[in-house]
């Protein structure tokens, strides 16, 4: 269904007009349409058209966007091979809709020239959008009704079966399911449900109302919740880098990372960021401290956005006064729960009085469990016994302070130290040896290497946490890498292996280490819970994301966005009772604000047998949101399923 272009005061040019709401109908939100039309002018229009597609490059700042590029491949697509049935616009076709949405179908299957069906054709999708509200694989069905006009969109509730069919063969659901059936590619699944794992009931053969759902989620993609926040999060993100300077690499910020599970069998993902001058910050009046903005960006692997946090604190970082006044180097540390999988972590200073923003980037990777993998290692600077250990502090375990080493600099004279885990299947009784591997990058003579043994019995729950010291006296200054190699005991075979470079240097090393105030927060229970089920839905990990959205609720039950994403969890996972259970235990007021979530309780209601508490759920939504399009097709459907 189109989106109708908001009435403006000022005529809109022709070819403005084009963009709006031909090139971009399905992809721009009703937010940014309203924006685009309060602006008087072209070069306002030209620049808010060039922002709404820097906002979604998938790289920042390139000259190449491999998003509009693609956006526009489809467009084409969709223009040149889609509406020759009835002479019209490609893209204002069902089918072109969703080719410029999802792109290229992972398969497709016609059906003509049946004498008993309409023209059909099935399309199968992986979810490769990074859209949480879609299922990870789903079916669009086309078909031509009454074989008048062009493929239109499947609507399982509001169409039905017995639409797909023709000839008095037909009398019931049952009958259209038994004659697909043999046809192959999954029609006859599709014709019930367009969700491939959706069971399919075979003793009424009523249809399952998720499809319905996801056709209505698919006619208004682009006004989504979870989409329109991840759209909000970018914008807000480039008006920050637009407003600033952001740096080149040579400018970037050091940072060390290490992802350690606790005895709890969590993982945690501990990062430090050097500030090695005080242009990194400003100074504070009171002449004693630096005041230093920083703020952190955890995505998956493909880039989409899971977690952020920022913030600003003042830090001491000079000692003496006048003349003698003296900045003193310091590292700033903060810790982030994670789960199993791949992300990229982007960690920023911004300096607001000279305007510039200082950057660094890493790439992270947490095993999953049972395997066998080898986590770090951390390059150590110092080492302190803490007096009241916490083990909620970054960089400490087991009541010891581990100080990342800066710059991977180790002074002269020092021995090296460093600090990992060793990850094996519980059921794993070997014993291990650990080679450790050091050698100059261009003096050959530079170089040793240490075997060390490792005995089963060390292992906790299949894990093992190893601080090594590794003396170095007497070697020369210079560039070194560090092979560190995990082999079972009487085995040449390496199973897991790291290589670190690091730098002898006769400057001198940093103990000075303090923490983000948010740290804490981010280490609570509820909230650590509440980001695991996000980097959990962002890993495509359903289950994982259900059960930490549960502790998180559990924990503090007025996260009512958590209980929203739980209900579309268990709704995407079918399992309707526990929609109905969790609406029973929260109460309308957790979901008053989320129109799409009380049309899943609608139909969850409905799905467990409960007629009347769905129809009450719906009515509620209508009166809430009486233009809201899921509400209106699921108050539809109920009403035709109803008959």
């Amino acid at each position: 269904m189109m989106q109708a272009a908001t009435k403006s005061k000022i005529p809109l040019p022709e070819r403005y007009k084009h963009w709006l709401d031909q090139e971009v109908v399905y992809i721009i939100t009703d937010e940014e349409r309203k924006a685009f039309l309060q602006l008087a002018g072209d070069a306002d229009r030209d620049r808010f058209i060039d922002d709404f597609w820097e906002v979604r490059n998938p790289v920042r700042s390139a000259k190449q966007n491999l998003f509009k590029e693609e956006h526009y491949r489809r467009l084409q697509y969709a223009n040149e091979t889609f509406g020759r049935h009835s002479n019209t616009p490609g893209w204002m076709t069902d089918m072109g809709r969703a080719y410029i949405e999802f792109g290229k179908p992972v398969s497709k299957v016609n059906f003509t020239g049946y004498g008993q069906i309409y023209p059909l054709e099935l399309w199968f999708y992986e979810n490769k959008t990074g859209e949480t509200a879609l299922p990870p694989f789903f079916y669009v069905l086309f078909f031509i009704p009454e074989d008048i006009g062009e493929y239109r969109f499947y609507h399982p509730v509001i169409d039905g079966p017995m639409k797909l069919v023709r000839g008095t063969q037909f009398n019931s659901n049952r009958d259209v399911y038994k004659f697909l059936q043999p046809l192959g590619g999954d029609v006859a699944h599709a014709a019930f449900s367009l969700i491939p794992n959706d069971p399919i009931d075979t003793q009424n053969f009523t249809v399952n109302m998720s499809g319905e759902m996801l056709i209505s989620k698919i006619q208004n993609l682009a006004n989504d919740p979870f989409h329109v926040k991840k759209i909000r999060q970018m914008r807000a993100e480039r008006a920050i880098v637009t407003s600033y300077v952001l740096l080149n690499q040579q400018d970037a910020l050091e940072l060390s990372t290490m992802v350690l599970c606790d005895a709890q069998s969590q993982s945690w993902l501990d990062y430090s960021i050097w500030i090695r001058d005080e242009n990194l910050g400003r100074a504070d009046p009171n002449g004693r401290d630096l005041i230093i903005a920083t703020g952190f960006q955890l995505a998956n692997e493909a880039g989409d956005l899971i977690v952020d946090d920022s913030e600003e604190r003042a830090y001491t970082a000079f000692e003496g006064a006048g003349s003698e006044r003296k900045f003193l180097p310091f590292c700033v540390a903060s810790r982030i729960p994670i789960v199993p999988g791949k992300y990229n972590l982007k960690v920023q200073l911004t300096q607001r009085q000279a305007g510039k923003i200082y950057e660094g980037q890493r790439k992270i990777t947490v095993a999953a469990p049972n395997v066998v993998a080898l986590s770090g290692p951390l390059l150590v600077s110092a080492v302190h016994k803490v007096a009241q250990p916490d083990e909620g502090v970054p960089f400490e375990y087991y009541g010891v302070q581990f100080v990342p080493v800066v710059e991977r600099r180790f002074p002269e004279g020092q021995p090296l130290r460093l600090l990992y885990q060793v990850q094996l299947p519980e059921s794993d009784k070997r014993d291990y040896s650990m080679e450790y591997a050091i050698a100059h990058t261009q003096l050959r003579e530079q170089r040793q290497t240490i075997n060390e043994a490792i005995s089963s019995k060390e292992f906790q729950k299949g894990r093992l946490l190893k601080a090594k010291t590794i003396p170095i006296a007497g070697m020369a200054e210079g560039d070194y890498r560090m092979a560190v190699n995990l082999r079972a005991e009487g085995s040449s075979e390496v199973l897991a292996s790291v290589n670190v470079p690091f730098r002898l240097t006769q400057e001198p090393g940093n103990d000075r280490l303090f923490f983000l105030s948010n740290f804490r927060v981010s280490a609570k229970g509820s909230v650590a819970a509440y980001i695991r089920a996000l980097e959990s839905m962002a890993q495509q990990d359903r289950e994982k994301a259900s059960e930490y959205m549960t502790q998180a609720i559990d924990q503090n039950p007025s996260n009512n966005f958590a209980s929203q994403m739980l209900v579309g969890l268990y709704f995407n996972s079918h399992k309707y009772d526990r929609v109905t259970a969790l609406y029973e235990k929260m109460g309308i007021g957790a979901f008053r604000s989320a129109p799409e979530t009380l049309a899943q309780i609608s139909i969850s209601f409905w799905q467990a047998g409960k007629a009347a508490q769905a129809r009450q759920v719906i009515q509620t939504a209508r009166s809430l949101f009486p233009q809201d399009a899921v509400i209106q097709a699921t108050e539809k459907s109920l009403e035709r399923v109803a008959r």
